[in-house]
């Protein structure tokens, strides 16, 4: 037996040691592990070598017969075990044979002579194993095991980069003088935007309390109650349509500040991302950040969230329509009719017809083979080359360029217009063919400021105005006078951070003044006294000499996924929602039992009531 190993700050009463933290300075000494057995190998009659495998990493046993008592008892107990069953260990730390050593882990240079074997748990036959990549089973499957498919080593390191994550959010926070406050969960039903989860109570029969979609109203009564810098990592609950970047409760970093401006705000979140992005990646992200308007967002990339990391830019083309309700744009691929074949142009086609259908724009394109009738440019120029001529060169137009031409409504405010999806995609596909090379370790943080404080989603003039973010956004000063005028027109103080093409977050200065606050709600978003009385707390609470402030919500899922390059954010949440917004794991939501339903006085419709 070696010598006694000094325990590590990580033993207990069943280790010395972890797998992850031997190394060749432990060589000699004695230590206990414990962890799960993979890959027993039986070598011969005297030589049997095991992979013991812990949190924190991985070691090689060796089991051999004139260093090991009892060793035939303890070889057949090697040999019985089943995959990731659970053993305990003790031995003494050897080095590896010099030939043996591969890779850089400094774990591959030693291996523990085992002189004794203990079996914690044998492990019955997995349903798959979470080792071998290659042979994983749906992701349906997966979730529905999903205690197995969080030892794959991915799901591990993206949980515990999400941990260091909010651990880096949590000191850098507090370092600048937050205050971490939570929040209720249990909160009341309020037209801010999305369907809301509703849980019954037996308190009041019919009342039910809403999960909160964000903490919004509580972060703003905080500033009321003078507070002045608070932050939360927050549980957020929205009943929505999934897809692979939404869940049905997430989690958001939640800032709000008194006496601040936007600047000061997004000087903060600069920090804090810097902060982050050194302690996670060891990269230093250079600010302030860029700050695009969102009208040049919309006009130049086609999005409220544009990616910056590649050209492509959309012109606007105002020669090519009379109508001053109609916005005209151009969006050119260089070499784009050459470089793609008739069957990779396909997806540009389905794009377009989705949006034709939806009545989101009038398209066309032209390739190597000039325009086609269908275009606007050829129903505009009708023959007229000359005038053809003005508006390539206008949009800077070679042979071989693939062009497409769009009209949209300026009356309808875009969050995403048809070519800016074009542009998108083609971005993707040119990568895809080596065309396009965009770095992995770029990241183009920005600013997208100046949105409409409100918005239409019909193409007319008398539409209903709605919020454009939530009805507590602050108008920009110079467009207060707007507000009782052309409200329309108004630009609101709110800002999003993007990278890359993704939302990271967003927030706005908040309306302080209950007069405008109620004016907001009563003259131009049209809310019945029932829903203004919602917000009664609200405008009180303003009147009761609230601050100026404003804030941000960061969100904490979709930074993870980023920094851990995951697909979708089930893949850094420990037990995430199928995409069908299912629990297949604890198989919730459950049928509530006829006994539960009558406590609460609810009645099942078997039918959905017709809208």
């Amino acid at each position: 037996m070696g010598q006694i190993a000094s325990r590590s700050s990580l033993a207990t009463a069943m280790r010395t040691h972890t797998c992850g933290e031997l190394s060749a300075q432990h060589v000699g000494q004695h230590v206990e592990l414990c962890g799960w057995a993979q890959n027993t190998r039986v070598l011969s009659s005297t030589l049997v070598f095991v992979q013991l495998r812990d949190a924190f990493g991985s070691v090689q046993l060796l089991a051999e017969h004139d260093r090991m008592p009892a060793f035939a008892e303890q070889k057949r107990l090697l040999e019985l075990l089943s995959s990731d069953s659970l053993i305990g260990v003790s031995g003494t730390v050897v080095k590896r044979p010099a030939g043996m050593v591969k890779g850089e882990s400094h774990a591959r240079e030693i291996e523990l002579l085992v002189d004794r074997i203990e079996v914690l748990n044998h492990a019955k036959p997995l349903p798959f194993n979470p080792h071998v990549k290659a042979n994983l089973p749906s992701e349906d499957v997966r979730l529905a095991n999903r205690h197995l498919d969080l030892r794959r080593s991915e799901l591990q390191d993206n949980i515990r980069v999400r941990s260091k994550t909010t651990m880096a959010i949590r000191q850098f926070m507090d370092d600048n003088g937050f205050v971490d406050i939570e929040t209720p969960v249990l909160f009341k039903s309020t037209p801010e935007g999305a369907r809301e989860f509703l849980v019954p109570t037996r308190i009041d029969p019919g009342a039910c309390y809403a999960l909160p979609q964000s903490p919004q109203q509580f972060k703003q009564m905080l500033m009321a109650a003078g507070f002045d810098r608070y932050y939360q990592i927050a549980r957020c609950f929205r009943d929505e349509d999934l897809r692979a970047d939404r869940q049905p409760e997430f989690t958001q970093v939640d800032i709000e500040m008194s006496f601040v401006s936007k600047e000061d705000i997004q000087n903060v979140l600069e920090g804090l991302i810097q902060r982050v992005w050194s302690r996670i990646k060891g990269i230093e992200i250079k600010a302030p950040f860029r700050r695009i308007t969102f009208a040049e967002a919309t006009s130049k990339y086609g999005s409220d969230k544009p990616d910056t990391r590649f050209g492509l830019e959309i012109v606007q083309t105002p020669q090519l329509t009379a109508d001053v309700h109609t916005i005209a744009e151009v969006l050119v691929i260089p070499g784009g009719a050459q470089s793609f074949s008739t069957k990779e142009l396909a997806p540009f086609a389905d794009l377009i017809g989705t949006s034709q259908a939806n009545g989101e724009s009038k398209i066309g394109d032209q390739g190597a083979t000039g325009i086609s009738k269908a275009t606007l440019l050829a129903r505009w120029l009708q023959g007229d080359n000359a005038r053809l001529t003005d508006v390539l060169d206008s949009v800077s137009a070679q042979p071989g360029d693939l062009v497409f031409v769009s009209e949209r409504s300026s009356r309808v405010t875009p969050a995403n217009t048809t070519l800016g999806r074009l542009r998108t995609l083609a971005a993707k596909l040119m990568q895809e063919k080596g065309v396009l090379d965009i770095s992995a370790d770029r990241f183009d943080f920005l600013w997208v400021e100046d949105f409409p404080l409100f918005t239409r989603i019909v193409d007319d003039d008398k539409a209903q105005l709605s919020a454009t973010h939530h009805p507590f956004t602050a108008p920009i000063k110079n467009d207060l006078p707007l507000l009782y005028t052309d409200p329309a027109k108004v630009r609101g103080q709110h800002y999003d951070l993007v990278l890359n093409g993704v939302e990271l977050g967003g927030g706005s200065i908040r309306v302080h003044d209950p007069e405008v606050q109620e004016h907001i709600f009563e003259n131009i978003l049209c809310l019945s006294p029932q829903v203004r009385a919602s917000f009664g707390h609200l405008v009180t609470a303003l009147g009761h000499g609230c601050p100026p402030h404003g804030g941000i919500a960061l969100g904490l899922d979709r930074l993870v996924a980023i920094l851990t390059d995951s697909v979708s954010l089930r893949d850094v949440i420990a037990f995430p929602k199928s995409a069908n917004g299912r629990d297949l794991f604890m198989h919730a939501p459950a049928p509530a039992t006829p006994e539960q339903l009558a406590e609460y006085g609810i009645a099942v419709c078997k039918t959905p009531p017709a809208h």
